[in-house]
């Protein structure tokens, strides 16, 4: 009767000795289910690697389009513009030397106040001349930067500034 009973057994009950199922059905779940996590963790990696990368990237690339031999335009958030030199000071801060920027003329007391600035209304200013007297230097946080531009030699701003060191 004992022969029976272990027979009954292990036919309704595929265990084997240390617990784990005789069919393999299970090894297969925890297989499939490795290679899934191993792939998804690959990925994360991966993505990390790259994030990292196009950050780096990005704030490398903004010195390699700087053209030292050109004026730049910079346009901050506060909606200031500012014409001179720009170099890269580090991965958070710019620096702007030789520096301009724009100012309407003052309007004559008897001009109509509802006239519109033309080009000739406004003359470029180099900075320096304020009241506080700043040094002629600039240190800006990249996170106040909308975007700059490099200046063709034969713009106006470009000329401007050329006719003020010649002066």
């Amino acid at each position: 009767m004992d022969e029976n009973v272990s027979a009954r057994t292990s036919v309704v009950n595929p265990v084997g000795r240390t617990g784990a199922p005789t069919n393999g059905r299970h090894g297969k779940f925890k297989k499939f289910k490795m290679k899934h996590i191993t792939i998804a963790v690959a990925a994360v990696i991966a993505l990390a690697i790259l994030t990292a990368g196009g950050l780096f990237f990005f704030k490398s690339s903004t010195t390699s389009t700087i053209d030292s031999n050109k004026y730049q335009a910079l346009f901050l958030s506060n909606g200031q513009v500012y014409f001179g030199k720009l170099s890269t000071l580090n991965s958070e801060y710019i620096k702007l030397t030789d520096i301009f920027y724009l100012q309407t003329k003052a309007a004559d007391a008897s001009e109509n106040p509802q006239k519109t600035s033309s080009a000739s209304d406004v003359q470029l200013i180099k900075l320096g001349s304020e009241v506080h007297g700043p040094d002629d230097q600039m240190i800006i946080s990249k996170d106040q930067v909308l975007f700059f531009e490099n200046l063709k030699a034969d713009g106006t701003v470009a000329k401007s500034i050329d006719k003020y060191h010649k002066q």
